[in-house]
């Protein structure tokens, strides 16, 4: 193609970049990587699942991904990741879109779950990587999941608590 017919195109292109900011290229480039951490870690449960879909929380390192779920493998990745029920009245680490927020785990009865303890070994990724914690939502009715999750800071060697 003709770099003269290109000129035109990748200024459309900054223009939209600029114009949604960097949050909008965050979560079209990181929401992949989440999807393949989310599902690994999943894996590695034994629990094999497909149409995981992620979205990133602005340009953060945390995000949710939703998808098919049941009740046992609800149960199953609880028990392999050492995830404790979410007390009702818990603050947790919310943010705008997150699975709280995303029908239908927003209504109706939903199961809680979130880590125990700040960067557990359970949470260690193939590539090194690892997340901070895991928020489990289920919704039994609808057969989904929502799994909420930030990852660790690269360096990072002290622990916060997850207490908000």
């Amino acid at each position: 193609m003709d770099a003269r017919r290109l000129r035109p195109l990748a200024a459309v292109l900054a223009a939209s970049l600029a114009a949604g900011g960097c949050r909008f290229a965050w979560n079209l480039w990181a929401r992949g990587d989440l999807a393949r951490d989310v599902t690994s870690l999943l894996a590695k449960q034994g629990i094999l699942v497909s149409g995981v879909k992620c979205r990133m929380f602005g340009t953060l390192r945390a995000g949710a991904c939703t998808f098919p779920f049941t009740a046992e493998q609800t149960s199953l990745l609880a028990k392999g990741l050492k995830l404790r029920v979410l007390a009702p009245t818990e603050n947790i680490r919310e943010f705008a879109g997150g699975c709280s927020e995303t029908r239908p785990f927003d209504k109706d009865f939903v199961r809680t779950f979130r880590t125990a303890a700040f960067r557990p070994p359970e949470l260690k990724l193939r590539d090194g990587g690892s997340f901070d914690y895991v928020y489990l939502y289920h919704h039994p009715t609808s057969g989904r999941a929502c799994v909420q999750v930030a990852y660790t800071q690269e360096g990072a060697t002290t622990a916060s608590p997850i207490t908000n």
